[in-house]
């Protein structure tokens, strides 16, 4: 993923709410303007707790008893509300505790992935599964989401962009309006891929709503898993001081992650 080529691999309401609750989680922490950086030396000795607890959560969609106690206790420790962390911020904290910087661009191309799959696997519900089946195929995608540091509040485009605006990920800094567009282009494209591929999932011939739902819920599982990958890939060549780009060559989903993960850690670098 490094440009010099020696090394170098690895959701919300309408706009007009979605950018205001963004303003209103910048606002509520304001303290935490170098977290993604230092957020474990902050919490000194403490972080260990937390550490232990989201030491698997940018390797994998773990159990969301487990993330809900994680988070309650981070939140705890920095004398926040519980809600505060539920966001990209949220996700990008619990990245960061295990992988600084990096680990925070980690946690928040996690959670605009996995909120792009929930958003697009509920409307390929809605639209291809018979009635009968759509209750246990949505419970399927809340587990799925739910075991996603931040993945249920990126599941819309302006929420997002919101919580970007504000520099609530760069230190407080705003981003540039390019750098903006870039991801905003670049989850537009990955939610058209991912429209397909869960359009497809949900249009077979299931013989039952168990059916269905394990189906559509190990689709989603694989697709996070490759992407999991792809960001690790883009976060670790960040890391090491490398200039990230999409190389390709893993698929339309792949690369449309691939993608977004470079645009997100190039914003996330404005710092």
């Amino acid at each position: 993923m490094s440009s010099d080529g020696s090394d170098g691999a690895g959701g919300v309401g309408s706009g007009g709410s979605g950018a205001s609750a963004a303003g209103n989680d910048s606002s509520s922490t304001d303290g935490l303007g170098n977290a993604a950086e230092s957020v474990a030396d902050a919490l000194g000795e403490a972080v260990g707790a937390v550490a232990d607890a989201a030491s698997g959560m940018l390797g994998s969609a773990t159990d969301a008893a487990g993330l809900s106690s994680a988070l309650g206790n981070l939140a705890d420790m920095l004398g926040l509300d519980t809600q505060d962390l539920q966001g990209l911020l949220g996700a990008a904290l619990m990245g960061a505790i295990t992988g600084g910087l990096p680990g925070a661009v980690m946690g928040v191309v996690n959670a605009l992935v996995g909120g792009t799959l929930e958003g697009t696997a509920r409307d390929a519900v809605s639209s291809n599964l018979p009635s009968a089946m759509q209750p246990l195929a949505n419970m399927a995608i809340d587990a799925f989401a739910g075991k996603i540091p931040g993945a249920t509040a990126s599941s819309n485009l302006q929420g997002v962009l919101g919580t970007l605006a504000t520099g609530a990920l760069t230190n407080g800094r705003v981003p540039g309006l390019g750098d903006v567009a870039s991801v905003a282009r670049d989850m537009s494209q990955l939610s058209q891929v991912a429209k397909g591929v869960m359009d497809g999932v949900t249009r077979g011939d299931f013989s039952s709503a168990f059916d269905a739902a394990s189906t559509l819920e190990g689709n989603l599982n694989r697709s996070f898993a490759q992407a999991r990958e792809i960001a690790g890939s883009v976060s670790a060549a960040f890391g090491q001081g490398h200039s990230v780009y999409a190389g390709g060559g893993h698929g339309d989903f792949g690369d449309a992650v691939e993608q977004l993960a470079v645009s997100t850690a190039r914003l996330m670098a404005q710092r």
